[in-house]
């Protein structure tokens, strides 16, 4: 497989880092006003908050029924988990904690972001 995922013989999940590539972890986050969210980050155990304005990805990237994550009642409900911050119970919209510490590259024609 390509994407820095391998699975062992013996079944276990091993995930792989580029030898430069910083390993980052998303410790926390909260809810500002409209589409801003302060997240913590921790990047080879130095921790760095930063204040992410969501609108611009949530116009570029979320259609369809996902569509109801504009709703500020329901933007408001993210969740942090496995490095990741999502929206909806089935993580409808996901946004990996890299996509925000990494610096911007050439376009590649891999996205970074998952929206399902």
């Amino acid at each position: 497989m390509g994407n820095g995922v391998h699975i062992s013989q013996k079944g276990k999940v091993r995930r792989h880092r580029k030898k430069n590539e910083p390993e980052i972890t998303l410790l926390s986050g909260r809810y500002l006003h409209d589409f801003l969210i302060t997240l913590t980050f921790s990047s080879n155990g130095k921790s760095q908050t930063k204040i992410i304005d969501f609108f611009p990805l949530f116009q570029q990237y979320v259609k369809g029924d996902n569509l109801q994550y504009f709703a500020p009642s329901n933007f408001k409900k993210f969740i942090i988990s496995g490095g990741n911050i999502s929206w909806g119970k089935n993580e409808d919209v996901v946004f990996p904690a890299s996509t925000f510490l990494t610096p911007k590259k050439a376009k590649t024609g891999e996205e970074i972001l998952y929206v399902i």
